[in-house]
């Protein structure tokens, strides 16, 4: 019969972890006998959930991202504020770009929801799709001002207020001093920017904006809102 040495012992365990794709720290404690075992820790999934989730929010699945924030991170609506943990600020972006993009109608998902999620996330009535947008504003407000120079988060933030009319007249202050930078970073807060100058009679503008946004958008349509997004039909 074939033995090990107790040496050999921690790189067979080394191998096996590998093997099973576990992440492992230096050695703390000691076996009986006094050889050591490596200590296994536990891994982190999020980490990947959230990488998957960011892919469909830039391709313009945006449903596809919500689900896979909400089903990670059930009650990340409880968050009020930006956190220390760095997959949860991910995440919360993720949620509230999707849902914005969205008008707030993630009703798509109910059947996806647990029963309690369903009347807080879907947005199955006007009510509930505002508060939906709501929401994201609220959200992306706190974790702009975690990192106050972030141009991403704050043209996201524009477009998400853009949606909401009691907020609409500062999402175009914001957009427009964008644009006058060349600052905007996504083609949806273009379109946004078009629309809203649409609203106040600026067809030149609106024009300029959503061209800006065809040139960005890996499908110019969704700069006219006619196309559906990858996998949303």
């Amino acid at each position: 019969m074939t033995t090990h040495s107790r040496s050999s012992t921690p790189a067979l365990v080394f191998a096996l972890a590998a093997a099973l794709g576990l992440t492992m720290t230096a050695p703390r404690a000691e076996a009986c006998g006094g050889g050591w075992w490596p200590e296994v820790q536990a891994i982190d999934y999020r980490v990947q959930g959230i990488a998957s989730a960011e892919k469909d929010l830039a391709e313009g699945r945006h449903l596809a991202a919500a689900g896979k924030v909400i089903r990670m991170i059930p009650h990340i609506r409880a968050y009020s504020k930006a956190s220390s943990d760095l997959i949860v600020n991910r995440s919360l972006r993720v949620l509230a770009v999707a849902s914005a993009r969205s008008g707030g109608d993630l009703s798509k998902l109910a059947d996806e929801l647990p029963s309690d999620l369903k009347e807080s996330f879907a947005g199955m009535s006007d009510e509930a799709r505002t508060e939906n947008l709501r929401w994201s504003v609220k959200a992306l407000k706190a974790l702009r001002k975690s990192k106050k120079d972030d141009v991403t988060l704050k043209t996201e933030l524009a477009e998400a207020m853009a949606a909401l009319p009691e907020t609409k007249a500062k999402a175009r202050k914001t957009l427009e001093k964008l644009a006058r930078k060349d600052l905007i970073t996504t083609p949806e807060a273009y379109r946004a920017l078009g629309r809203l100058r649409a609203e106040a009679g600026n067809t030149d503008g609106e024009a300029h904006a959503l061209e800006r946004c065809r040139t960005m958008a890996r499908d110019a349509a969704i700069c006219d809102g006619q196309a559906a997004a990858p996998g949303e039909s």
